[in-house]
Parts: C-alpha cells; structure tokens; sequence
C-alpha cells in the first residue's frame, strides 16, 4: 500500500459515505482516485464548488463532471457567489463562501475529505505568523473538525507535494491547471512562487519541520483552550453574563483566552488583539453611562459586575407604536424581541397600546406616590442599552407595565382579569439575566 493510500486506510470518524472536494487540480483529482481505490466499498462523491471568478469556470465544472464518470464515483456542483470581497478579502471570501456550500451540502453520515498537505500546512503556518496570529491562528489547519452536519478530514496533511505529484503522474491523471495560483498578487501564491523555493533549497525539510511546529501550536492552544473552559464554567452564567470579578482575578494571559473562549461560546466575532484589549479594560470604564467595544457585528458591554456580548444594536425605535389585543406575542422592532401575555382569566376588551420610552413617563407606586419610570428601571438593574428598548403597555391612556420588570399595582383591576403578567422575550442581552415579575418597586 503506497503512502497516499496508507493515510486514507483508517477512517478518523464513523462515516457511511465519504464527498471529496474536488476542484479538478492535481491534488484533489489524487485524492479522488486514491479514495475510489482505498475504499471501495463505500459510496463515494465529488463535490465541486464553482465560483465563477475564472473565465475558464464552466470548462472546468465540464470536467470534474466528465472525470467522475470515468471514475465511476458521483458528482455534485456547488455554485456561489463571491463577487462582494469586502475587507477580508478574495481569497477568504471565496473560501468562506466554499465551505458554507459545502457545509449545508453534506450530509450528518459523510466524511468529507480535502487534499491539503504538508506544504499547505506549513504556507498556512507562515502566513499566520506574518499576520501577528496567536496559538489559534498558528496551529494553522486541524486533521479533523465539524462542518456542517458533518466532519471535514485533511488525511494528507503529513505527504509532501512531490509525493501527490509522483502518485498523478504515475497514474496518468488528468487535472486542470488553476491560472490563480500563479497569481503574485495572492498572497498564498507568492509565497508558493517566490519564497517557498528558496526557504526549501536552504532548508529541505522545510514543509515538514513547519507542520510540525504547526501541531505544537495546536497541542498548545488545546491546553489554553482546557484551562479558559474551566475559567469559563467559573466566570459566566446560565444568562451568558461574565463576571468581571472573576476576571479581574486571573492573569492577564488567562483573562484574554477566558474573553475569547467567552465570545465564542456566546457564537460571537472573534476580537482583534486591540478590541481585546479594549474589552479587557471595560470593568474599568463603569462611570461611563454605558460602556461598549463593537468590532464586526458584535457588541460586547459593561453594567455592574458583568460582561455581556450581543449582536449590533439597532438605534431604539423611539417613534413605534402598536395596538395589541394580548391574545398573541406583539413582535417588537429593531431586534426587541416579542411581548407575551399571560393571563390566567380572560381580559375584558383589552384594547392596549404598546410604545417605547419616550422620556418623562411617571407610573403609579403601592402607595398612590407616582414615580418617574427611570428611576424604576434604575432601581430594578435594568441594563442601559435596555431602558430604552423596553415595550411600555398601556390600556386606557395608563401605563400598566413596562416588560416584565414592572407593572401596575392595580393592573387587574384596569385590565378585567386575574393573575395578569407580561413577558419580554428574546429581548437583546441583559434582559435575560433579570428576575422576571420584580413586584414593583422590590
């Protein structure tokens, strides 16, 4: 069994079906070839992503599709788009726009296998390290993760280039030559072109020895990783909050990968070393009425003691009105969330109103004094952001509640029912971290 062959021979993960991403170049027309022969009884398919960024696209998907057939293995075309780069770039826009087709192409039971190699790991390891990338970006590509529904496996991240080149040739296989990868204005095919050849006559063993010190990145940043999960279980809860006490106690090491463990976990943007910084010093910044660092389309937030992330806040939709029946959830603007009621008896004819902080609004305390609502809201913990974003209910020209942290004492009277409460739900961060139905005025 020869090595290409060798490294396909177990499988890293259960798989009923094996798709190989095939662009119709040398090194994944090899991959196909030497999958259909490791293991044939498999289902087995090619899918191809075309992304129309070369003239030649349709000549290659006619290709890959007519070397399938003489494979005898199955095909699938993918077609994306990527004619908005925008700051990442051509090249990562295209690999993203890949790998999400593939992604929500695959099936839970298939194994989709890439023929990345040493080279590409060891170009990965380089280009990360000119960028600045800390363990993360220098581990450069993992043997095996999720994608999908399914698992994405490199096998050939260990063979050389020269092997994948003798093993076409030796073959006959027919492949296609991507022009773009001889375009110096990419900064993989520079490096490929130009720096490649002489890092490699100066050192031979270049494309291993790179690998290698890629997998001690890796091995590093899964220990990183092991310790910010615990500090993690310690310093966020059930509402996702971080609490900045516990923070504030670890080194600054561990309080950078805690952060960035943090917003992945909360499915958030991951933060440049200057927006991690910034984060870092928020427990600090609490005089300022509402601080907050935004980087990407995530906001990360400062209020007592805690650390909250949350999607970009639209501005508060101060003009917005709705009538509402009660009967079903009110969707509110401007990512909101919803209004729920829930009454245990029926409300007699509730004709009620539904607006946003307009400022001045007083409300009714247990003791017949009227209040200005802020100063509720202040008294109750609401977040800031939040103060302004709260559905205020009104019926007969009263305000009867504001969310679910207030409500008027005689809100059952007002409303013709019994057991009466709102709930705001799917509120922007913060708001789940309350207590629901504060009685008023604690």
């Amino acid at each position: 069994m020869n090595t290409l062959r060798r490294a396909l021979a177990t499988l890293p993960a259960p798989a009923g079906r094996l798709a190989v991403g095939y662009s119709g170049g040398r090194d994944s027309t090899a991959l196909l070839h030497a999958a259909r022969d490791a293991h044939p009884e498999r289902v087995l398919r090619a899918i191809h992503v075309c992304h129309h960024m070369q003239a030649e696209a349709e000549h290659w998907a006619a290709h890959c599709r007519a070397q399938c057939a003489a494979l005898g293995v199955g095909f699938t075309r993918l077609d994306v788009d990527v004619a908005t780069a925008g700051v990442e770039g051509r090249e990562a826009a295209a690999r993203r726009a890949r790998y999400d087709a593939v992604a929500a192409a695959l099936a839970g039971d298939e194994l989709f296998l890439t023929a990345h190699h040493a080279e590409d790991q060891a170009e990965t390891f380089l280009l990360q390290a000119l960028r600045g990338a800390g363990l993360a970006g220098l581990a450069a590509m993992p043997v095996l993760r999720p994608l999908g529904a399914a698992q994405h496996w490199r096998p050939w991240l260990a063979v050389e280039r020269a092997t994948i080149t003798d093993y076409a040739r030796r073959h006959r296989l027919e492949w296609i030559e991507d022009p773009s990868n001889r375009d110096l204005s990419l900064d993989r095919a520079w490096l490929r072109e130009r720096l490649w050849p002489i890092l490699s006559e100066r050192y031979p063993a270049a494309a291993r020895t790179l690998a290698r010190s890629s997998g001690h990145a890796a091995a590093g940043r899964r220990t990183v990783v092991d310790l910010a999960s615990r500090d993690h279980t310690d310093a966020v809860d059930a509402a996702g909050r971080l609490d900045t006490t516990v923070l504030s106690a670890l080194t600054a090491d561990r309080q950078r990968a805690l952060l960035r463990h943090w917003l992945d976990a909360q499915a958030r943007d991951a933060p440049d070393h200057r927006h991690l910084e910034q984060i870092r010093a928020l427990p600090d910044s609490r005089r300022r009425a509402s601080p907050c660092v935004r980087f990407g389309s995530t906001e990360v937030r400062a209020f007592g003691d805690h650390l909250y992330a949350m999607a970009v806040l639209a501005s508060a939709p101060f003009d917005w009105s709705s009538g509402w029946d009660g009967r079903q959830p009110l969707e509110l603007p401007a990512g909101c969330g919803r209004l729920v009621s829930v009454v245990e008896t029926g409300v007699e004819d509730a004709r009620l109103q539904v607006v946003f902080r307009r400022g001045g609004e007083r409300v009714a305390g247990p003791d017949g004094h009227r209040r200005a609502l802020k100063d509720v809201l202040r008294e109750q913990r609401v977040a800031p952001w939040l103060r302004g974003r709260i559905p205020l209910v009104y019926a007969h020209s009263v305000l009867v509640a504001a969310g679910d942290v207030w409500r008027h004492p005689e809100i059952e009277r007002l409303l013709g029912g019994r057991g009466i409460h709102f709930h705001w739900r799917d509120a922007p961060a913060g708001a789940a971290a309350r207590v629901v139905d504060v009685p008023p005025f604690g």
